[in-house]
């Protein structure tokens, strides 16, 4: 391992003068961040869904904090175990300008997770209005649907979805999931209309939400409070193997004023 640069005197991203312009750290103001490493899980915080009380939902042991997810017997079909933070703190503001035009805060959601049997169950992961059914009116998610293991990325607002016609790859579908293996799922709001999604830290595909036109589409979520959250439906099939180990996940905005 290489040595680290040093900076004795702090690395500063504010201008000489302002408040924090002698503050040796990078201001933690500049954006509002919510990250759950899950070395600790307060039920309180989350909106918890778990449908017949089949699902246990809960710290499990691991390196570096991991959160579970895990399904009923495997006579339990379509039960959904899932959360979502609580209050829902997550929301991009309308343009100042108009809101025909697209926001310009900047946005991220980020984090880890992997699933015994990939092909199982519905898996969701991502900010949205609620997740108590796995189908929200309104969110920016990742999606696996059961019998599958394609992972589509979902644009949505007032229960429509943003066409694939906007999405460089010509597709929803930006990534297969893999048993038992970590996979790191990401996007980016680039405040000007455009949403840059990555899988495993290399970016995919861009999403056209306004950038072309100049003009936010329908099925942006702006000025909608989400959260961010994950959970899984357990197959029809009653697969024997039902479950979620997040390591990470965070959401993140740039201020508004």
């Amino acid at each position: 391992m290489a040595s680290p640069t040093r900076f004795p005197a702090g690395v500063s991203t504010q201008s000489v003068g302002s408040t924090l312009g002698q503050y040796p750290s990078p201001d933690p103001s500049d954006v509002a961040q919510d990250f759950h490493e899950f070395d600790q899980y307060v039920a309180a915080d989350w909106t918890v869904t778990n449908t017949a009380s089949h699902a246990t939902i809960g710290l499990t042991a691991g390196a570096g904090g991991l959160m579970s997810i895990a399904g009923g017997a495997s006579s339990v079909t379509a039960d959904i175990g899932a959360i979502l933070s609580n209050p829902l703190n997550f929301n991009i503001p309308v343009n100042a300008v108009s809101s025909a035009y697209p926001p310009t805060t900047r946005a991220w959601c980020y984090g880890a997770f992997k699933v015994t049997t990939a092909i199982n169950d519905q898996i969701q992961f991502g900010a949205t209005s609620s997740n108590a059914a796995l189908t929200p009116t309104d969110g920016i998610y990742f999606n696996k649907a059961a019998a599958s293991t394609d992972i589509t990325f979902v644009v949505r607002k007032s229960s429509a979805s943003l066409a694939a016609t906007s999405y460089s790859t010509g597709t929803t579908t930006v990534a297969t999931l893999v048993n038992a293996t970590f996979i790191k799922l990401g996007w980016f709001y680039d405040g000007a209309g455009t949403i840059n999604v990555f899988v495993n830290d290399n970016m995919v595909c861009a999403v056209d939400v306004g950038f072309k036109s100049g003009a936010v589409v329908a099925t942006f979520p702006q000025a909608v409070n989400l959260g961010q959250g994950f959970g899984l439906k357990s197959a029809a099939t009653a697969p024997t193997t039902s479950d979620m180990i997040v390591d990470f996940s965070m959401t993140s905005q740039t201020r508004s004023y």
